[in-house]
């Protein structure tokens, strides 16, 4: 079994393989906090293109923010729409989170968070009912500048097929404590947006498109198109075998050509008994 050394080389290494394939991380641009904090809870199993979406229907749907704070989560969730992933666990989620920090802070902005600490602002978000911890990992990372490494749903199939997390048996917080471990403070923004992105390209997950991906032949979990069965090696044959064929072969060819009395004196004689 891999021990913690093991499994942080590992995630070094599917860094740089990452980084090979896809380039350098986008850096986390954060103007509005608060559309910050959505789009990270709409991004979890969902494309980029389906959040931007989603978010531009929910600014046309809503007057502000604060009639999407005040709205009833199926109403929400006809917003953003039948296809999109998980659409009624977010639905409720969002408004909740709103609700929550408006009640405390009497704001749609967030600019309080301008004044918190890297842990403070941690814990702030960690103890709001409904708020996951990689909720509040993103925020204290990406407005706070704390070292964090979020673990949402996408990051945790992505490591998990790849043996290095086993969100079967550890929790979202355990696995966020020993990824915050494992990867360098200077490293940790990279190496979450590559394998955020490797899990919306091709680490998805009804149907994995492993033969595309990078880590194909580092990852256990890889399911690969078969090749066929290799063609048993031919055991050589032996110089009487090779003769009699080649016998056989030439009689074949003078009798096709009509050629009788050639054929005769191709034909190996019989051998005389003693």
């Amino acid at each position: 079994m891999p021990n913690f050394t093991d499994k942080m080389k590992r995630l070094e290494r599917v860094r740089q393989a990452l980084r090979r394939r896809y380039g350098e991380a986008l850096p986390a641009a954060v103007t509005h906090p608060v559309e910050h904090a959505m789009r990270a809870i709409l991004s979890e199993e969902a494309t980029t293109e389906q959040v931007e979406q989603a978010m531009g229907r929910i600014r046309a749907h809503f007057v502000d923010l604060n009639d999407l704070r005040v709205s009833r989560p199926p109403e929400i969730r006809d917003v953003l729409g039948a296809n999109f992933p998980r659409s009624g666990h977010k639905a409720r989620v969002i408004p909740r989170l709103l609700d929550q920090v408006f009640k405390q802070y009497n704001s749609m902005v967030w600019d309080f968070l301008e004044k918190m600490g890297k842990i403070e602002s941690r814990a702030y978000f960690e103890k709001l009912e409904d708020v996951r911890p990689f909720i509040a990992a993103v925020m204290a990372r990406d407005c706070c500048g704390a070292h964090a490494f979020p673990v949402d749903n996408d990051v945790a199939r992505v490591l998990g097929r790849l043996g290095i997390l086993n969100p079967a048996k550890e929790s979202e917080v355990q696995m966020q404590a020993f990824l915050e471990r494992a990867v360098k403070a200077s490293r940790a923004h990279e190496a979450h947006w590559l394998v955020k992105y490797l899990a919306e390209e091709l680490c998805v997950v009804a149907a994995p498109r492993c033969a595309l991906c990078a880590l194909r032949k580092a990852c256990p979990s890889a399911v690969l198109p078969s090749r066929g069965k290799k063609r048993a090696k031919q055991q050589p044959l032996s110089v009487r075998e090779r003769r009699r064929r080649l016998r056989a072969q030439l009689h074949r060819s003078l009798t096709e050509s009509g050629s009788d009395t050639a054929a005769k004196k191709a034909r190996p004689a019989p051998r005389r008994k003693r």
